[in-house]
């Protein structure tokens, strides 16, 4: 999703400068793209990719037991963009390009440092380069918080769902080390995305995600029977301190995407982000200025990050209460900020003003003791 949005800007960047247009590829794994997976956000900006966008809700429930909370906005709604239509989007443009070539098939399996370029090592094929915009997927470090979950797409006979509301976290009992929740999109009466979520450093067998969606299904939502259209999983890292872009190892080589610092570490919303970072890579290469590369976010978005990834560690029992509590306390529109990398100075402070004071100053003290 990354690359091929970086992709897209630098065609469209190519086309308006042609005297400083710049060859370029994109070197895909996949043999082809299919509808693998939903991106959803709060949607603030518009960008290349709007058209992608299938469904809208302007409220959102989080619920744990008997408690349960609805968020509503006229300004400002929850969308899910297809990866289908996403990625139909991104090769019709690139095959529109004279200049940005896509090679799907092909696996980047090494990278050479030379003194001012890069040699590529594929499958059958080297590539020179100036400049690598490195997208791949890394090894997570050992104790990282994750994020992972399983998804089914499921079609019912019956009216079971309420489209007008999305379900961000159905907290269920979990163990000490664990938290877990259900995340309902409604695209219909009778269609939706059910994902069984976790938070905790190991990811699950998969029957276990098996029987949790089964069991929600059948108990939760009521469904006796239903169909499965398609299943999507992943797993997000979730780091206290996540990649520095001004550290890495080679100026020339671009980290970018969801192993970079592009995902926000607490929350795991990426796209978005991914979005303006694309647009802002491709701003800087022609301007001369590609390795020019700052972290992501302020230091004080960064520490906020730092204290509630190390609370989500160490108290996952209380997760379910303090998220109810942040919904209800906090205002609509400072949330969506403050979840999606967009707030004000004052907005942080009524986050955390809506936080319990207590657990979070240990919280604090904890991860300034470990800096």
């Amino acid at each position: 999703m990354s690359g091929l949005a970086l992709a897209c800007h630098i065609a469209d960047y190519n086309d308006l400068y042609s005297d400083q247009e710049k060859d370029t590829w994109v070197i895909e794994p996949r043999v082809k793209y299919l509808s693998d997976k939903t991106w959803c956000f709060w949607q603030q900006d518009a960008n290349l990719f709007d058209s992608a966008v299938t469904h809208r809700w302007n409220r959102w429930l989080i619920k744990s037991g008997d408690n349960t909370h609805i968020c509503r906005s006229s300004e400002l709604d929850y969308v899910m963009v297809d990866s289908g239509r996403y990625y139909a989007i991104a090769q019709e443009r690139l095959t529109r390009s004279t200049s940005v070539n896509l090679l799907t098939g092909t696996r980047a399996e090494a990278l050479q440092i030379g003194q001012t370029q890069i040699t590529v090592d594929c499958d059958d094929v080297q590539f020179k380069a100036d400049y690598v915009y490195d997208t791949r997927p890394k090894e997570i470090p050992f104790g990282t918080l994750l994020q992972h979950f399983v998804g089914w797409e499921i079609e019912t006979d019956q009216d079971v769902f309420d489209t007008h509301t999305v379900t961000l976290m159905d907290f269920q009992a979990s163990n000490d080390d664990d938290i877990h929740f259900f995340y309902v999109l409604p695209f219909t009466k009778r269609h939706a995305l059910v994902e069984t979520t976790h938070f905790s450093k190991k990811s699950l067998e998969d029957k276990i995600y098996l029987e949790e969606l089964t069991h929600y299904i059948t108990t939760e939502l009521g469904i006796g029977e239903w169909r499965i259209l398609r299943e999507e999983r992943g797993i997000i890292p979730m780091p206290k301190k996540p990649p520095n872009p001004e550290q890495r190892a080679h100026y020339n080589v671009i980290p970018f995407g969801l192993y970079a610092d592009t995902a926000k570490p607490s929350t795991g919303y990426c796209y978005p982000h991914a979005q303006h970072q694309a647009k802002q890579h491709a701003s800087r290469l022609f301007a001369g200025k590609a390795h020019q590369v700052t972290a992501v976010r302020k230091p004080v978005a960064q520490w906020l990050d730092h204290v509630f990834i190390s609370f989500l560690e160490h108290q996952p029992a209380h997760a379910a209460s303090t998220f109810i509590r942040l919904f209800k306390r906090v205002p609509e529109p400072v949330l969506i900020r403050f979840l999606g990398d967009n707030a004000k100075i004052t907005d942080y402070l009524k986050v955390i003003a809506a936080m319990p004071k207590f657990l979070f100053i240990c919280e604090a003290f904890r991860c300034a003791k470990n800096l």
